[in-house]
């Protein structure tokens, strides 16, 4: 603290005003003191130091302006006086002095300081400013001066100059000199900074599509590359090495969707200006969501990247403080209480793409990693399930270590990792290290390279990997502050208890990765343990602490971190924990407090795991907070936060429940070396607006976009009737598919749809069609498209399957999009199947059960193309679906029925007036080279080249299928694997495995091509490991496959003569899945073993049935998973990773499920599940399941009680409403959709009544009068 005076003196100082004149203010002096505080002095030359070594400032050419730096400015004692210099470069390279002032040393100073000065007008649009300290004697604490400052800079016409009035107290010390000018100057009213720190713009943006301020569509953002210039020059950790003069180019160095980015040839990216002024066009695909890192090259080598966050809104999470006394430093070095309105935290996960456990986008809810103290993310090349991917880009093909295909030039992640040893391992060498290498690990070894560097030669002693400073001590490298934390790495005295003990948050770091507005939380103090070794750091000091002082370390000492199966003896401000097994955390409502809900992230640690990312069930997020001790024991490692949900250990955490097993525990002040790579979870920056670093995200538009009707179903359905009936097939979904998902942007030219087309490519019966026609012909605009139609009239008493094609010009021209009519014998119903029954004890652990996974899923009672539901009774032509190969969205026709009776297939030919003149299709025309297709001669056709990125290629035969909906294609074949389980799958698609696993909609919502039809999808799994127990929604806790002992089946023969099975019929009360028709696999084969080696593709394999599921399998083997059923062996495999994805079979659609808002929901169950259900999914609620969803209504439904209509408020973003009525015995006494918002309930009894809406888990009750 500074020492008090009792002599107020006043030095002449630079000043400015707006209306007023800002004065530097002269601390009060005691009686033996002097006033040499601030003093000139013309010789301070033996040692010096650059406080701020470079501040670059915009100006506009030939144009004078105005430079305002003011802030608290602390120095201890020193043993030489301190004098403070500003200087500027001028046209000639040289530091020209502008603003000085002296300190004198054997005095301590904490005061405001402000330094006025005029920038001469130059050339160049940009300015160069350092901050220098010298002294005439050698000091070496140099880092303990500080100056939290502020900078403005004005405009030539926003200020004029001024008389330095003085005020009768104020005298001249300094004297006026050609080193330290003296002028004075007024600010404009109203004129407003337009300076900018550029280190602290952020390195990564959040692309939603939207304008987040105006709400406006937005196609990508600008990159301004300043920061990379500011960061090589000035930063003092890095900086002195200013990027080289050259050729700039920038590049997708990374992104983990193929096509993410629409960048140019080899990944390349347009720069609009020049110099530090550039910036990176960075357009985006907006039917996409993923990561991208793009970097910025001088002569090819990387000066900086950024990450691209492509997702929807994430910055809408918890408002939720675990210490409603934090608090912020403004520049001025004012400390405050936060407000409420800037402080918040995100939804989800730095890089996540989604905020929900239970929702789509479920297997990539765990986000990016980082090495602690790093900008630039590290992606786990591994979702959750099993699903592995690439990172792909100019850098390559990159993938997990574990990936089973590593062709087409790919590598592992490993081959990237930088080793440096610890003698070179400096903190400036291995920051810039890790700028030039942003997906590479960087690890210090010792100097024989035979391992980790340790501190003391102790293995928990890993030398971090940002190495050594030459500055500071290994115990004091907390103090780098690599991501800004509240304490800058120091000790905090005294007692850690006091609430006075907080540290406000500072400045955001420029090596922070979250985007702008927004950082990595800080722990309040940084203290590792008290004098005794002890962490007593109160749980409330950790933002992820519940809110309680508790320190930690009777908090665990107390078993506190432990969570109990349920809240039983559970202390309040521990209630509410909710743990999906395995999977991740709810804290949305602990202790009564929202904070937030947090999935496994995962971790990359070297010497664990051999070093790869693992354990993606627990959850690692880094704090701001690199610990230390009070002691000479080296810094090394940062505060995480840390939760298991690991069912599969053997922990009993209740014994009073000694089945329940498993290691559930919370740990807020976790701790892990920096070198490991952990999650991010970011909060509002509350100083970003107040402390003047604001850099607003710029984005443009493209002249066109179309994307109506992309997610419309490709199939429609109806039941026949006796009157004609007509369906109704919006045509948008072709012209936006084609524009986004096939890159075919001309479609949207009005010369290609001025006279469209229609036609019947296929059908089952010549009578099912009786009229086909498009409700404009014509369209004037992509508007006009939107409300166009194809009109499908179906004859009466007619049922069947059909595709219907769109054309322009001809029907012979190329196919833009075709559509599955449809028309069923019955109603299509369902049943749903929960897989099994978890422990209603564990309330905490939701559906816990070991092993396996609680799924409950309402299964279509007949496969995607039947006309009704195959039985004993009903063997007829009827029973039987359609092929499908794995991903592709068109139906193949399949040439008998289920009793393996031919059946026809005829060609259609839309005549003008919309009638269908019909051609059969022999079944040996088919099944012929004529509709089968190899892939060396269809991506020929297509025009796949050698050179095209991963994701062109991938659009260009995806076009090619669409344009030949009926083709069987047929890839490359691949080869047996030395282990059978590495055997890669053959795919269509392409000539290597495990692309575009998406197609089916994996992990997410009901995908573009996904065949069923609306409100229903291909099933899709919580895992795709085969060591996955249970992931499958058909899975049944059995220890064999035998369909009759095992699963309850029962056989249906072709005839009472004869023994082939053309069906199996599970109604099973355990096992109610439904009936199968044998409909046999096209162009089989035993994947795993790869034989034959050459497969009979024109032959259907009857021995071998089942079903499509939605994913391929794990470890980049690309392997089609499925439901398999052997009609031989009468065996049943509910996860089969034995198939092709060129194979074309049956395809069983389970319904979509939607929370109340309407939105989509993936296959974990989102509350617990309370009973079995062995009949229609909507029919039945039990009991416990009402007591459960009661008082969770987030809809409006009005009256309520109610006479007759019914009226809904919901969500605005849901367009459609469906209920379902139960009387309070859990059965369903009426369906229907709320139409115009409204629904008649007058049929129902007076009582009270269910409303359950879309499906959803929650119930409305209302009263019937």
């Amino acid at each position: 603290m500074k020492k008090r005076f009792i002599l107020k003196i006043f030095t002449a100082m630079l000043c400015i005003a707006s209306s007023y004149t800002w004065a530097r203010k002269i601390p009060i002096l005691k009686p033996v003191e002097t006033n040499v505080l601030f003093k000139y002095r013309s010789a301070l030359a033996l040692s010096s130091y650059d406080l701020d070594p470079l501040i670059i400032i915009s100006q506009n050419m030939y144009e004078k302006g105005l430079v305002v730096i003011k802030g608290n400015f602390q120095k201890p004692n020193t043993i030489g006086d301190v004098k403070v210099t500003i200087k500027y470069r001028d046209n000639q390279n040289n530091w020209v002095s502008v603003w000085c002032r002296t300190f004198a040393g054997n005095y301590r100073y904490d005061e405001d300081l402000t330094a006025n000065f005029e920038l001469p007008s130059s050339a160049l649009n940009v300015q160069s400013v350092k901050i220098e300290l010298s002294s005439n004697k050698n000091i070496t604490n140099w880092e303990s001066i500080v100056w939290n400052k502020t900078i403005s800079h004005y405009r030539h016409s926003d200020y004029v100059y001024g008389n330095c009035n003085l005020d009768e107290n104020q005298i001249f010390i300094n004297p006026v000199t050609e080193e330290c000018p003296v002028s004075c100057f007024t600010v404009n009213a109203g004129a407003v900074s337009d300076f900018a720190d550029w280190s602290k713009a952020p390195n990564s943006y959040i692309f939603t599509g939207k304008d987040k301020k105006t709400n406006a569509d937005v196609d990508g953002l600008y990159i301004p590359v300043k920061k990379a210039y500011k960061m090589w020059e000035s930063n003092p950790l890095m900086g002195g090495s200013p990027i080289p003069s050259g050729t700039v180019s920038a590049d997708v160095y990374w992104e983990d969707i193929h096509g993410l980015i629409k960048s140019g040839d080899n990944y390349s990216l347009e720069i609009t200006g020049s110099g530090e002024e550039a910036k990176i066009k960075v357009p985006i695909n907006k039917t996409k969501e993923g990561n991208a890192v793009i970097a910025y090259r001088v002569n090819g080598e990387i000066f900086w990247s950024w990450h691209i966050w492509v997702t929807d809104d994430p910055t809408n999470g918890s408002t939720y403080k675990s210490f409603d006394g934090v608090k912020r430093q403004r520049a001025d070095g004012t400390v405050e209480l936060i407000p409420d309105s800037d402080w918040g935290w995100m939804d989800r996960n730095l890089g996540a793409l989604s905020n929900t456990i239970t929702g789509t986008e479920f297997n990539k809810n765990g986000g990016l990693l980082y090495q602690w103290g790093r900008k630039d993310p590290i992606p786990p090349l591994a979702y959750k399930g099993n699903d592995f991917y690439e990172a792909s880009g100019s850098v390559g093909r990159i993938r997990h270590r574990q990936s089973r295909n590593m062709a087409n030039g790919s590598q592992k992640i490993d081959n990237l990792i930088k080793t440096v040893t610890l003698s070179n391992a400096t903190v400036p060498n291995n920051l810039r290290l890790s700028v030039k290498n942003p997906l590479s690990l960087i690890y210090v070894n010792k100097d024989d390279n035979s391992g980790q560097a340790l501190y003391n030669n102790n293995a928990s002693l890993q030398v971090n990997w940002f190495g050594n400073s030459t500055t500071l001590p290994a115990n004091r490298l907390s103090e780098l502050n690599l991501w800004s934390d509240n304490s800058k790495g120091f000790i905090t005295n005294g007692d850690l208890s006091n609430d006075n003990s907080a540290n406000p948050y500072r400045d955001k770091s420029p090596f922070d990765p979250c985007p702008n507005g927004w950082r990595i939380p800080s722990v309040l103090v940084s203290n590792l343990g008290n004098g005794s070794y002890i962490d007593n750091v109160r749980v409330d000091f950790s933002p992820f602490g519940i809110k309680n002082s508790i320190a930690i370390n009777t908090f665990e000492a107390n078993k506190y971190h432990i969570i109990k199966p349920n809240d039983n003896n559970t202390p309040d401000f521990m209630k509410g924990f909710k743990i999906y097994n395995n999977v991740g955390i709810d804290l949305s409502n602990v202790g009564g407090n929202n904070m937030g809900i947090f999935p496994g992230t995962g971790m990359l640690v070297r010497g664990y795991h051999e070093g790869q990312y693992t354990d993606q069930h627990e959850t690692y997020l880094w704090t701001a907070t690199m610990t230390r001790f009070f002691d000479a024991t080296p810094s090394i490692s940062a505060r995480i936060f840390r939760m298991i949900p690991d069912r599969d250990q053997p922990d009993v955490p209740d014994p009073s429940l000694p089945s329940i097993t498993g290691r559930y525990q919370y740990y807020p002040l976790a701790g892990g070396v920096t070198s490991a790579a952990h999650g991010c979870r970011c909060i509002k920056d509350p100083l970003y607006e107040v402390n003047n670093y604001n850099f607003p995200t710029e984005f443009f538009n493209n002249a066109v976009e179309y994307g109506e009707g992309l997610n419309n179903p490709n199939s429609y359905t109806i039941v026949k009737n006796t009157v004609e009936s007509t369906i109704q097939i919006p045509i948008s979904k072709a012209f936006s598919a084609q524009s986004k998902l096939l890159n075919n942007p001309d479609i949207l030219n009005p010369s290609n749809f001025n006279n469209l087309k229609v036609n019947v490519l296929w059908s089952t019966a010549t009578g099912l069609i009786s009229n086909i026609a498009l409700s404009n012909t014509a369209p004037a605009s992509l508007a006009d498209i939107s409300n166009t139609t194809i009109n499908v009239k179906i004859a009466p008493n007619q049922s069947g399957n059909a595709v219907v094609t769109l054309h322009n010009g001809s029907i012979t021209n190329s196919i833009y999009w075709s559509w599955h009519i449809w028309v069923t014998n019955t109603p299509i119903s369902s049943a749903t199947y929960v897989t099994e029954l978890p422990n209603q004890a564990a309330v905490n652990y939701i559906n816990y059960i070991k092993p396996g996974e609680v799924i409950k899923t309402e299964i279509m009672d007949r496969d995607l193309g039947a006309n009704q539901a195959i039985a004993e009774a009903n063997k007829t032509t009827s029973t039987g679906g359609l092929h499908y190969q794995w991903g592709r969205k068109d139906p193949l026709p399949v040439f008998v029925n289920a009793n393996r009776n031919s059946i026809p297939v005829y060609l259609g030919t839309v005549q003008a007036n919309g009638s269908v003149s019909y051609t059969i299709l022999p079944a040996a025309t088919y099944y012929s080279d004529s509709y089968l297709k190899k892939y060396p001669d269809y991506s020929v056709q297509a025009n796949v080249l050698g050179t095209d990125k991963v994701a062109d290629k991938i659009s260009k035969v995806l076009s090619y299928s669409v344009k030949n909906p009926m083709t069987f294609m047929v890839p490359n074949m691949t080869t047996k694997s030395a282990d059978t389980n590495h055997t890669n799958g053959a795919d269509w698609l392409a000539d290597e495995p495990n692309l575009a696993p998406e197609r089916w909609g994996r992990g997410g919502k009901k995908s573009p091509f996904d065949p069923c039809p609306e409100g229903w999808r291909i099933p899709d799994l919580t895992g795709v490991s085969n060591t996955s127990i249970g992931a499958t929604p058909f899975y049944k806790p059995t220890t064999g496959m035998s369909i009759p002992n095992n699963y309850g089946g029962t056989r249906i023969n072709r005839n009472p003569y004869s023994s082939a099975a053309i069906a199996y019929s599970f109604n099973y009360a355990a096992y109610n899945i439904g009936s199968f028709a044998n409909l046999g696999v096209r162009g089989g084969r035993n994947t795993i073993e790869a034989l034959p080696a050459s497969p009979d593709f024109n032959a259907i394999d009857y021995v071998y049935g089942g079903f499509w599921l939605g994913a391929l399998g794990s470890n980049y083997t690309g392997r089609a998973l499925r439901t398999e059923i052997q009609y031989i062996g009468n065996y049943l495999i509910p996860f089969s990773s034995n198939a092709d994805p060129y194979f074309a079979q049956n395809c069983r659609c389970v319904k979509v499920k939607y929370d109340e808002n309407g939105n989509e929901l993936g296959p974990i169950p989102k509350l617990q599940v309370t009973s079995l259900s062995a009949v229609r999914a909507t029919n039945v609620l039990a009991k416990s399941v009402i007591e459960d969803k009661i008082g969770q209504n987030k809809l409006e439904v009005f009256p309520n009680p109610v006479k007759s209509k019914l009226y809904i408020k919901g969500n605005d973003g849901v367009r459609e409403y469906y209920y379902q009525i139960y009387n309070t015995s859990g059965e369903m006494v009426k369906s229907g959709k709320f139409e115009n918002d409204q629904t008649d309930l007058s049929s129902l009894l007076s009582g009270a009544y269910l409303v359950r809406i879309n499906n959803s888990e929650t119930i409305v009750k209302i009263i019937k009068e």
